[in-house]
């Protein structure tokens, strides 16, 4: 997946790029550009001559944009029908049934949140690739 985005700040060899929105609004000149700023982006580069305020296109790999959108939108919803389904059998109401499987929606979503706050950081900074810079 290939994004684009301003250069805010170098810290050693990680950069902190602000993405750009990537829809077909995005591209228009009728807005500001602060509301064509989506995101904040931290990852580590090899690449010695990018300097705060260039654009840069940056790609990520697919199957880690893939991964992430299985976990954020599969995994908690089968977290919510297994609890369901478990509590079901062992004899919880109707109403108690369906308070368990949007509790079992919750801890899917913050084990989802530390999952990526410890885990997919890391990799998601290794599996970025500077493809252009644009110079301001």
């Amino acid at each position: 997946m290939k994004s684009s985005g301003l250069v805010k700040k170098i810290v050693g060899s990680k950069i902190t790029v602000s993405m750009y929105k990537e829809s077909a609004c995005s591209h228009c000149s009728k807005c500001s550009d602060s509301a064509k700023i989506a995101n904040d982006f931290t990852f580590v580069s090899n690449v010695d001559n990018i300097k705060i305020g260039d654009i840069i296109t940056f790609e990520m790999e697919d199957n880690q944009v893939f991964k992430a959108a299985i976990i954020v939108y599969i995994i908690p919803l089968i977290f919510m029908f297994l609890t369901y389904f478990i509590a079901s059998n062992i004899g919880l109401s109707e109403g108690e049934c369906i308070g368990a499987s949007f509790g079992g929606l919750i801890i899917a979503f913050i084990g989802i949140f530390f999952y990526d706050k410890f885990v997919v950081k890391n990799k998601m900074e290794k599996s970025v690739k500077i493809i252009e810079i644009e110079k301001r």
